[in-house]
């Protein structure tokens, strides 16, 4: 793994940025990242991370990202000039305790092979009660990528439109344009695989398969995950569902809905945990939207580490009614069989 300024491929001024990689042992996201503390003057307005990229061989996902936490651990950090384990152990917090929440999260992916320079941005919205804002510019994969001219603006945050019941809210449901605007949630063991497959898919020409996972030690989540703006659904009930292939899965595969706000975390229950192998098969569950909620995550995903093989395709997040809950907390689905 290589990080560096560039004085031969720039955009502008001397220097550029780089992050070259060679190995493909173990994914992981290298980037160049920077802190930034939130004034409360910031809060209600969108920040728009601008950043111009350069491909140079590069194979994988490349990105810029912003992201907007409740995090006093870092903010702490920053303002102290010590590590996060030093900050965190100041304020008497564990692993377990530790306060920070994402309110806002946006990754723009591409996997141009080769580029000259192009402007990418990422947009997230500054909630009441952000106190750090992380920006960075990075590459999952091999290859080389350049990034010069970065800035962070802040611009006045339309209203959220509104959601008709039965809409998919979420972007490239079917992996049909190549999944970038999803996470990919990859854990950290040697040779694990989630990638897009086009030979096997439950519609159109590709889905998502999640493999080689079994050479790990602690227990993670494998798949995929998408944000969604939570304005339109708070006080929403909810579904999420997604069509399962498995082969010889030793540990259960789910979809799952979770909201997160300045005070509380929430998350649906579960109907089916699919195991073995089977055929395609559909499977959904329910979920009332806080009142409060900021970001709400859909994730279509595996308990790792797992034996065999999980495809994933034709996902959906929708709205079918209101909340079920006089506080719209969670509930789980009382049927998981497609309408």
């Amino acid at each position: 793994m290589f990080f560096g300024r560039d004085s031969f491929l720039v955009r502008s001024g001397q220097y550029s940025v780089n992050v070259a990689n060679t190995s493909t042992l173990y994914w992981m996201g290298h980037n160049w990242s920077q802190t930034l503390l939130v004034d409360r003057s910031w809060w209600g307005k969108t920040a728009v991370f601008s950043v111009w990229t350069r491909s140079n061989g590069q194979q994988g996902r490349a990105y810029v990202m912003a992201q907007a936490y409740t995090d006093s651990v870092s903010k702490m950090a920053l303002i102290w000039g010590v590590s996060r384990d030093e900050a965190r152990s100041r304020l008497n917090y564990n692993p377990m305790s530790d306060p920070l929440r994402d309110l806002g999260w946006q990754r723009t992916q591409f996997e141009d092979t080769q580029t000259g320079w192009i402007r990418r941005e990422a947009r997230i919205i500054i909630r009441p009660g952000t106190n750090v804002v992380f920006v960075r510019c990075g590459l999952l994969g091999t290859g080389q990528v350049l990034f010069d001219d970065a800035s962070l603006t802040l611009e006045p945050t339309p209203a959220a439109p509104a959601v008709a019941a039965g809409t998919n809210l979420l972007s490239d449901p079917g992996f049909e344009e190549g999944g970038m605007t999803w996470e990919w949630a990859i854990p950290p063991f040697e040779g694990a695989i989630v990638e897009r497959d086009t030979t096997v898919a439950h519609s159109g020409r590709t889905s998502m398969v999640c493999r080689r996972l079994s050479d790990g030690v602690v227990s993670s989540r494998a798949g995929m995950a998408q944000p969604v703006r939570a304005d339109a659904l708070r006080g929403k009930r909810v579904r999420i569902s997604g069509w399962f292939r498995g082969d010889s899965l030793t540990a259960g595969a789910i979809v799952l809905v979770s909201s997160h706000s300045l005070r509380d975390k929430a998350q649906s229950g579960t109907t089916d945990v699919l195991t073995g192998t089977f055929d395609w098969t559909y499977t959904a569950t329910e979920f009332d939207v806080p009142k409060d909620a900021d970001l709400v995550w859909a994730w279509m995903m595996q308990i790792v580490p797992v034996q065999g093989t999980l495809w994933i395709d034709d996902a959906a997040l929708e709205v079918i009614g209101p909340s079920q809950s006089a506080s719209s907390t969670t509930r789980p689905a009382s049927s998981s069989k497609k309408p």
